[in-house]
């Protein structure tokens, strides 16, 4: 059972059905080319990668279509560089790598920051521009932490409009590797485009999981998450065009079909088409399942739960977390529910 892990921008699209079991297809919208691209082969996963354009400066201590392996570099964009070193360390026969980035506006450096410590010396550092309210670009630093699927540590060095303050933004940790920020739309703005790492695991297994389109950009200094905006609702249909091609063979499965179901949902709501997507969900869902319905909404400083809450049924917990994660309103409820009593019976 081939697991499509991991998107790879191209000038063909973006492929965000990335965490699917069985052959997941790749989802390739139509933005504008933004330059030639490369693919290799890899084992049962074709790959695509963007190369560099005129519009952005990238730096990948890793080439897919090289056996290089590249631990120091520098990315420049007008008065703006920033460069990459790597120091190893050896303790007890194990490898440590630490990359630092030192970040120069103006010749001045206004920016030093180490990435995460990792196994192997994997990072991606890209100048973009990502902010509209910002005259000058950003810098994308992405490192490899090492670990199970796990994980791309993202920060973004920014500036204020004057170019006289630079801060961090801390995207955060996410499944997969370090990737590029890409134009989704062809706007000349970059985002920052991921999955919902907050579908893994839930429902199903890591194999099992699959998650809707998360894309998180920069406004006036901050990270928004713009998954919801109608400009990139192209993104969501493509891929729910996909997921509904992949439905009838993952629902025909004897085990772990809830955690495809919740990003089906979710990616339905995202496109205006909740009901259709809830009814799907109440024929197919694994009855038996008891997946996700417990969830702890409080832990103590040594990890044990202080709050949890229990659900009756799978679409009881799913149409919770939908809620609370923005996919749908809290007055949500579709005809010929399963939920009993479902406005005066909150989960116990």
């Amino acid at each position: 059972m081939a697991l499509y892990q991991g998107f790879y921008i191209g000038a063909l699209g973006l492929a965000l059905a990335s965490v699917w079991p069985l052959s997941a297809s790749a989802v390739t919208p139509s933005f504008p080319p933004v330059g030639e691209s490369s693919q290799v082969e890899s084992g049962d996963r074709q790959r695509t990668y963007l190369t560099q354009n005129q519009d952005t400066t990238i730096f990948e201590t890793f080439n897919p279509d090289s056996d290089e392996q590249k631990l120091n570099g520098t990315v420049n964009k007008g008065d703006l560089s920033a460069t990459i070193n790597y120091r190893q360390e050896k303790n007890d026969g194990y490898e440590s790598w630490f990359p630092t980035v030192t970040v120069k506006f103006k010749n001045k450096t206004v920016a030093t920051l180490e990435g995460s410590e990792s196994p192997m010396p994997i990072a991606l550092l890209q100048i973009a521009d990502m902010d509209r309210d910002n005259p000058y670009p950003a810098v994308i630093f992405a490192t490899y932490t090492g670990g199970a699927h796990c994980c791309n540590d993202v920060k973004i060095i920014t500036s204020n409009q004057d170019g006289s303050e630079w801060s961090v933004q801390d995207l955060g940790f996410f499944n997969g590797g370090p990737h590029q920020a890409v134009d989704l739309n062809g706007d000349g703005w970059y985002e920052y485009p991921e999955i919902d790492n907050r579908f893994l695991y839930l429902f199903s297994s890591y194999a099992g999981s699959a998650a809707p389109a998360q894309i998180l950009a920069l406004e006036n200094g901050e990270v928004v998450d713009v998954s919801f905006e109608p400009r990139f609702q192209f993104i969501h249909r493509e891929n729910a065009e996909s997921m509904e091609k992949e439905l009838p063979e993952i629902m025909a499965q004897d085990w772990e079909k809830n955690g495809f179901l919740s990003a089906y949902v979710a990616n339905k709501a995202l496109i205006g088409e909740l009901d259709d997507g809830w009814q799907t969900m109440l024929k197919y869902y694994d009855r038996d399942s008891d997946w996700g319905l417990s969830n702890c909404l409080e832990y103590d400083d040594q990890s044990n739960c202080l709050k949890e809450v229990k659900y009756d049924s799978y679409p009881d917990a799913l149409r919770a977390f939908l809620i609370e994660t923005g996919y749908i309103k809290e007055d949500f409820r579709a005809d010929k529910t399963t939920f009993n009593t479902l406005s005066n019976k909150p989960p116990s």
